[in-house]
């Protein structure tokens, strides 16, 4: 006992080189996880050079992270724990969000205390793994040190107030030396760069990297800089060379053709179904179909227009990149969530082009979770309606939420003036997949696949039924014949998967739906396209030739395409689109930053 209580000499300096090691440790944990899922290029290159720079980006974060506890007095370092909870729940955040979103989690993230909800907690629930203990057990492990053996020693240390600046001073001199000699390392054989300073400087200015690249090349902590920078000057001021560029890159966009508006006057229904693969359309589980009703559509093309091979764009906002690409035609931000950081900026949009329209937004979400109500109304939705006014049919469904919504959308309709356009989100395909539906389904009972895939399969098979008799309430309703019913995916799920943890009939597995049922148009689009380009679409069916914003995208109808950049640096298919479609995430994140649209600024 007398062991344990004895107070080890140097307990300061041993405190700090633990603490110091725990940072590091968990930075390399966010760091092999990130790569292991969304970035397997960089493991499959894990030489020495790559460790060496993960390691010392690393040490350099967590010099600069505990020279807080270097500065202050001996009686004051307790208050250096923040530092490292804070540490913890960041890594742990990471951990819990990857999976899902093959990404690190943007710090704009973390302000949207609106989605704290029971959403986010049946998603954490889902997302945690054992794997998580690697970044939970060092600073616990070090709290137990702290208290048992270093802390009397740490509070009784002698320090003056000019070796505590001395020693802060020398930890910001180490993390400086190490991020110029890695960033001098990784970028030495760039034949694009002309100096060191203007190769750094790009990095910290301009990041088309995801997320997690940045971390990689930069570290955490001028990773969390730029965010906190971006996130307080969140307007850009483009020069004059910038401002041609995008007028320039706007009046080369086609108009809307004439010749397609097959769906004007007619009511629009856009459906954007949360996590819609392709690969669930036409399949099939020991011979009885999982989608019937979509599948029955998308083998229809008469009047119809079909694509399984519409690519996902979006980004760290995920369904709100969606709904947001759907309803401006603008790409998502890289860096950041566009309806937290930029929810206040006006934008045209399909509610604001269709004037005439009476026009309505409804969801299964909280009116706060992603901002959904505020954008609605920026959008132009005259009316919103969100949990709170579908409760009790939610509440009278249990896991049916899909089907609670379309019932709820079925009793707003004959209220509508025609022609209507209604934007209806769902929820019940969100992710997590881990719990079966009460009672067992008939999909459950195959036992085919993984658990995760029947449990997403289960709720893709809800969805359909759902979706069937809402179709069936329009034609009862009359409306259906006038409506042009819009089908599309917010974005893909389970996409890395291996075919024997999910069906394999969509190999690249990014695939998403875009059906247009009742257009006027005939056809299967053969693709690939994005998401970006629906809107334009849209504006083109319905006859919109009068707006002067038409997207940064293409309408499939009137242009050809085979293409899609489905990031600033990554591309599908092939064409001379392909240069545009890049350099539209430029000239988009300039118009956001910008807040081009804003009146008062022009």
């Amino acid at each position: 006992m007398k062991a344990l209580r004895r107070i080890p000499k140097h307990a300061s300096l041993w405190f700090y080189v633990l603490a110091v090691a725990c940072i590091i440790v968990q930075l390399l944990a966010v760091e092999y996880h990130f790569n292991k899922i969304a970035n397997v290029h960089w493991l499959s290159r894990l030489d020495v050079t790559t460790v060496s720079q993960l390691a010392l980006n690393a040490i350099a974060d967590a010099v600069l992270l505990m020279s807080v506890y270097l500065l202050l007095p001996p009686k004051r370092r307790k208050w250096c724990w923040i530092v490292l909870w804070l540490v913890m729940v960041w890594c742990l955040a990471q951990l819990l969000y990857m999976p899902t979103y093959r990404d690190l989690m943007p710090f704009s993230s973390f302000l949207l205390v609106g989605n704290v909800g029971d959403t986010l907690a049946k998603s954490i629930m889902g997302s945690l793994r054992v794997s998580n203990l690697e970044v939970v057990l060092p600073p616990v492990v070090l709290y137990i040190i702290y208290r048992v053996w270093l802390k009397r020693g740490i509070d009784n240390a002698r320090c003056t107030a000019w070796q505590r600046v001395g020693l802060f001073l020398l930890s910001l001199v180490v993390f400086a030396g190490i991020r110029l000699g890695v960033t001098a390392w990784h970028y030495s054989d760039d034949d694009d760069t002309h100096s060191l300073a203007e190769q750094f400087t790009n990095d910290y200015g301009v990041m088309w990297t995801s997320q997690g690249d940045y971390v990689n090349i930069n570290g955490a902590v001028p990773y969390a800089m730029y965010c906190a920078y971006t996130s307080i000057f969140n307007k850009t001021t483009l020069t004059p060379e910038q401002k041609n560029e995008v007028t320039q890159f706007l009046n080369d966009q086609p108009q809307v053709d004439e010749e397609y508006a097959t769906a004007r006057g007619k009511n629009v229904i856009v459906l954007v179904v949360e996590s819609l693969n392709s690969w669930v359309i036409d399949l099939r589980l020991n011979g009885r179909e999982v989608t019937p009703t979509l599948n029955a559509l998308c083998r229809d093309t008469v009047n119809n227009l079909v694509s399984t091979r519409m690519k996902s764009q979006v980004k760290n906002g995920r369904s709100s990149d969606g709904i947001f690409m759907y309803n401006t035609g603008l790409l998502p931000l890289v860096t950041q969530v566009v309806v937290n950081t930029y929810g206040d900026v006006p934008y045209p949009s399909l509610p604001k082009i269709l004037g005439d329209y009476d026009s309505f937004y409804a969801c299964c979400d909280e009116p706060n979770l992603w901002n959904v109500e505020k954008m609605a109304s920026n959008y132009g939705y005259s009316n919103f309606y969100g949990k709170s006014e579908i409760r009790d049919a939610v509440n009278s469904n249990g896991y049916l939420l899909d089907k609670a919504l379309l019932e709820e959308v079925v009793q707003l309709i004959p209220e509508r003036m025609q022609p209507f356009l209604a934007l209806v989100a769902t929820a019940g395909m969100h992710h997590p997949y881990g719990t079966p539906m009460e009672p067992e389904t008939w999909v459950q009972q195959t036992g085919l696949y993984t658990r995760e895939v029947r449990c997403y399969l289960e709720c893709a098979n809800a969805f359909d039924t759902a979706l069937s008799q809402f179709i069936e309430s329009l034609k009862s309703q009359g409306k259906l014949d006038n409506t042009m019913l819009v089908i599309v995916s917010d974005h893909n799920e389970m996409v890395d998967d291996a075919p024997g943890g999910r069906p394999s009939i969509d190999r690249e597995g990014d695939n998403c739906v875009f059906l247009a049922i009742n257009s006027g148009q005939n056809g299967r689009i053969a693709g690939p396209f994005g998401q970006i380009d629906v809107f334009p679409t849209l504006l083109e069916l319905l006859g919109a030739t009068t707006s002067k914003w038409n997207g940064l995208g293409y309408s499939v109808l009137s242009n050809d395409v085979h293409s899609v950049a489905t990031s600033p640096t990554s591309t599908t298919g092939g064409g001379t689109l392909l240069k545009r479609q890049q350099q539209a995430w430029t000239i988009s994140d300039m118009i956001i930053t910008s807040r081009w649209f804003d009146k008062d600024d022009k």
